[in-house]
């Protein structure tokens, strides 16, 4: 009685541990068509040369960005508001607008509308070339020094030193364009 009820217990782990190969044998394989069957999303991140040299990682706080990224976000706004030809006029101002606050976006848009009516006017275009920025990260301004030429047709009918100055607001992990001014700085 002891030798039958001791085959009858192995058979019965056997019989158990067969069971529970073949069920994980069978969920492996339906994993496996599973995995074949689904094209994963292949996400590539490319790091331009620019930022791949720099040696300072761009963060944000709770007060908001560090200078490195607000002098960044400041001149790729600037570099669709400062550098236009008729022909890039209107994409440009819509790049700049995207980025604009809600409450000065009526000011900035009109502002920028004339400024693009005037120069499809008079066949000009401008090209901005940043020479240093200046951020102040307490009022979240950016003042960009450099060379503004004017150009009618291809021949620049103008070249003068010029600063840009943006002001930003931050709200909700989101920067905000407040301010789009420029001027001529006076010569010492």
């Amino acid at each position: 009685m002891l030798y039958a009820s001791l085959i009858a217990e192995r058979l019965g782990l056997r019989r158990g541990f067969l069971i529970v190969l073949a069920t994980s044998l069978l969920l492996n394989l339906l994993l496996a068509i599973a995995l074949i069957r689904h094209k994963p999303d292949v996400r590539t991140v490319i790091i331009p040369p620019t930022l791949a040299q720099e040696r300072e990682v761009w963060s944000f706080s709770n007060t908001g960005p560090s200078a490195a990224y607000l002098e960044r976000f400041a001149l790729s706004i600037l570099s669709f508001a400062a550098s236009v030809t008729p022909d890039t006029i209107d994409s440009a101002r819509h790049a700049v607008l995207e980025h604009v606050d809600p409450a000065a976006y009526g000011v900035l848009e009109e502002t920028l509308i004339v400024e693009g009516d005037r120069m499809k006017k008079d066949h000009s275009s401008t090209v901005f070339y940043a020479d240093k920025a200046r951020v102040n990260l307490s009022a979240l301004t950016v003042e960009v020094d450099g060379v503004q030429k004017l150009l009618v047709g291809s021949t620049v009918t103008r070249t003068q030193p010029k600063t840009w100055r943006m002001t930003f607001r931050y709200d909700a992990g989101r920067l905000f364009l407040t301010s789009l001014t420029d001027r001529i700085p006076k010569t010492k």
